[in-house]
């Protein structure tokens, strides 16, 4: 039962306040959390960013609509009292010139019921970051909501920068919305004026099943149309990526767009969306047997606010959310905690089987649907992480695995936070973390040989990925300091390593009989004045306080994780590395 820092007096940094710092990872207030890391704490993203914003032609004669009827039933997909489908396309004034995404639905009738093998039409509008020198007019829209800049006839976009590339991003909208709907059109334009070139489809669900999704109703609803509302979920992301391919191959979009910084957001049964275009497996009957959409590997990561995962008699992928194990793609998830349509305890199962980059952003209060009191917060949380994540913003990544909350406007929880490294650059490490149920015993390495030697489990048995991963910079390179590792002298020391950037701590335990100094492991930057630089990622240590009879040490960058890892008896050593995002 011995402890490191009790028997060597741990350096005055690594002792940091434990109290506090336990209280940091199970929720503080706003005041002590800044004390901390400056960084917890982000200040509001401006909701108008630094560009205007331009949008595709959607032109349309309103002419067609019958007297009194609101334009949103077409736009929306609502059939007629007959029968008969609406869609946008139905009013499309210069249909040469509006984007149609096609495609043929695959021969699966499980998914896909009566649209089977059916080849589909679907419209999308382009939104886009463009110059004051563009002096296109807005389209108004019978609602009072105007397309700005929008294009006419066979007019091209009119980018900023005539020569770059901009990263994409997929906009999924809620189930019988559309682009168009104030609210859509309103986040469309976020994205647009922070540098995004958005691509949004009408998806026109009603076309496919008629539902209420208020709370049990929705799922009752859903079951007597089984197939109808699998076939609506399935089609979704294969518009969305249908959407995706005509962007990339248009004359007018494939020289200014990156198909390699591609991301999505999306609202509600977007969010649902964007999951299965992660490769989840959807619910495909009503005992919860599941079955694989799609997979669209373009998308980096993305976001989904409110996202309807189902309800507990019906979750949208299988039992208990299990359809999306081994799902990688990225996935930011903001919930509202007075949400019954999309309920944040089916969000938070699913988001905790994520194999990856994963967060849960719970915004207390907050019913369903685009809040705008929330506004600040649900933008500048999907602005971060898809800057961080889909454009590889390096000062981004590391704001994002430190932030945990937005100042001012309501009060936002962050439930689960883990934030994978970015790739390495050509000097730095990435550092695997792997665990031993049977020793109950955690290890870290950035040795390739030793990541791929234990993953093998041959030499070694028993030692497996948590999916917990941060970076350093290799030995002899030039920035940080070099970190000792020890492992217990066997028959004397404990059956563990140990890590320590801090040379008093490395002489300390170099001195002690009880550990072995096996080399240095990694090189990582040292603490100053309790916190890391703005641009890095913190590294906290925490101490198993013995448990077992075994001293063992644990090496996180999430604070989801380290709250667990208290709740189970840790100790919370504090901040030990400053590394590269």
């Amino acid at each position: 039962m011995w402890r490191l820092g009790a028997a060597m007096g741990m350096n005055p940094i690594l002792r940091f306040r434990n109290a506090a710092l336990g209280a940091l990872c199970m929720g503080l207030s706003a005041s002590v959390l800044a004390q901390l890391d400056p960084l917890a704490i982000a200040q509001p993203r401006a909701l108008a960013g630094p560009y205007p914003v331009a949008c595709s032609n959607v032109a349309q004669d309103f002419s067609r609509l019958p007297m009194g009827e609101p334009a949103d039933l077409t736009w929306e997909g609502f059939p007629r009292s007959n029968g008969t489908d609406r869609y946008i396309t139905d009013l499309l004034a210069e249909p040469n010139d509006t984007l149609i995404a096609r495609f043929r639905v695959p021969d699966d009738r499980l998914l896909f019921g009566p649209w089977s093998g059916e080849t589909l039409g679907y419209a999308l509008i382009v939104c886009y970051p463009t110059s004051a020198a563009n002096t296109r007019p807005d389209y108004p829209l019978p609602d009072g909501s105007r397309v700005p800049r929008m294009q006419r006839g066979g007019e091209g976009p009119l980018l900023p920068d005539p020569a770059g590339r901009w990263p994409v991003l997929a906009f999924s909208h809620g189930y019988g919305g559309s682009p168009l709907s104030q609210s859509h059109l309103e986040a469309i334009g976020v994205f647009a004026s922070n540098g995004y070139v958005v691509v949004a489809p009408f998806h026109g669900d009603p076309r496919f099943a008629s539902l209420s999704f208020e709370d049990l109703e929705s799922a009752l609803g859903a079951i007597v149309q089984f197939d109808r509302y699998t076939a609506m979920q399935a089609v979704r992301p294969l518009a969305v990526s249908a959407a995706l391919d005509v962007v990339l191959a248009h004359p007018q979009w494939r020289d200014r767009v990156d198909p390699n910084r591609i991301g999505g957001f999306g609202a509600s049964q977007g969010g649902e969306t964007m999951m299965l275009l992660g490769g989840a497996e959807l619910t495909t009957s009503i005992f919860l047997t599941t079955k694989r959409v799609t997979k669209d590997d373009r998308l980096k990561g993305v976001v989904g606010y409110v996202p309807y995962f189902g309800q507990r008699i019906l979750p949208a992928f299988g039992r208990d959310n299990r359809g999306v194990d081994g799902v990688t793609l990225p996935f930011l998830a903001i919930s509202g905690t007075s949400d019954v349509v999309a309920p944040l305890g089916l969000v938070e199962d699913a988001v905790n089987r994520l194999g990856s980059t994963r967060g849960l952003v719970a915004l207390s209060g907050i019913p369903h649907g685009l809040d705008p009191t929330a506004a600040n917060d649900i933008f500048t949380w999907s602005l971060e992480w898809v800057d961080a994540i889909v454009n590889d913003d390096r000062a981004a990544r590391a704001r994002v695995m430190r932030m945990r909350e937005v100042a001012g406007g309501r009060e936002d929880i962050l439930r689960i936070d883990y934030v994978a490294p970015a790739p390495a650059l050509s000097d730095e490490r990435t550092v695997v973390e792997f665990y031993n149920p049977l020793l109950d015993h955690y290890f870290l390495t950035a040795e390739p040989a030793e990541v791929a030697m234990l993953d093998r489990g041959i030499v070694v048995p028993g030692w497996r990925r948590t999916g917990y991963e941060f970076k350093s910079w290799a030995p002899g390179t030039a920035p940080g300091v070099e970190t000792c590792r020890f492992f217990g002298t066997p028959g004397i020391g404990p059956n563990s390593h140990f890590f320590t950037i801090d040379a008093n701590e490395c002489a300390i335990v170099r001195a002690n009989p009880k550990w072995t100094f096996e080399g240095l492991a990694f090189k990582a930057q040292p603490i100053v004045a309790s916190i890391c630089a703005a641009d890095r990622a913190v590294v906290w240590r925490l101490y198993n306080n013995g448990m077992g009879g075994q001293a063992n040490h644990r090496y996180l960058t999430s604070r989801s994780e380290i709250g667990d890892m208290i709740g189970r008896g840790w100790l919370l050593e504090g901040p030990v590395f400053c590394t590269p995002p």
